[in-house]
């Protein structure tokens, strides 16, 4: 396991607490630092994250270890500041696995008036009885053709966003 001093066992007590964890260590303001040895103690050793793109831009598919995502962060993001944001959070758990669906926003500051895009992390937990561990991160940005799922949008006043 990387380095965990900052890290916290809160972080990793649940398939929920550890999600979460991982979404506030990649948040920061422009010029702000993160916590990278935080996040690195959240992944299981050889952990992969893989998101798929389809925009203006490109589309394929970006996989990457950990330490790429830093790199890829650090050198995207420093200057303009990144928050990928929790909307709505789904657990199944079987004893030590726990597949997580959480659905995001992402804004260059928290408090832009509307998000940049939205997506969708499908994550795979292990727990070797002593903690929760991720093993791997699957992604997609929301796109016109393939909305947020409705059981995966926020829900505001009653109706869904």
């Amino acid at each position: 396991m990387a380095g965990t001093a900052n890290a916290s066992p809160r972080d990793w007590e649940s398939p929920e607490a550890i999600v979460h964890a991982l979404y506030e260590v990649i948040s920061a303001d422009a010029g702000a630092g993160r916590d990278w040895d935080r996040y690195r103690a959240l992944f299981l050793e050889g952990a992969r994250m893989s998101v798929a793109v389809d925009s203006a831009i490109g589309s394929g598919i970006m996989g990457m270890d950990p330490e790429e995502l830093i790199a890829h962060t650090e050198s995207a993001y420093t200057a303009t500041g990144f928050h990928e944001i929790p909307l709505v959070t789904r657990v199944e758990q079987h004893g030590g696995l726990a597949s997580v669906m959480s659905s995001f926003e992402i804004r260059l500051r928290r408090n832009d008036d509307k998000p940049l895009m939205r997506g969708l992390n499908h994550f795979q937990l292990l727990n070797d009885g002593e903690r929760w561990w991720i093993v791997s991160n699957v992604g997609v940005i929301e796109t016109p053709a393939s909305p947020l799922p409705k059981d995966l949008q926020p829900i505001t006043g009653g109706v869904a966003k």
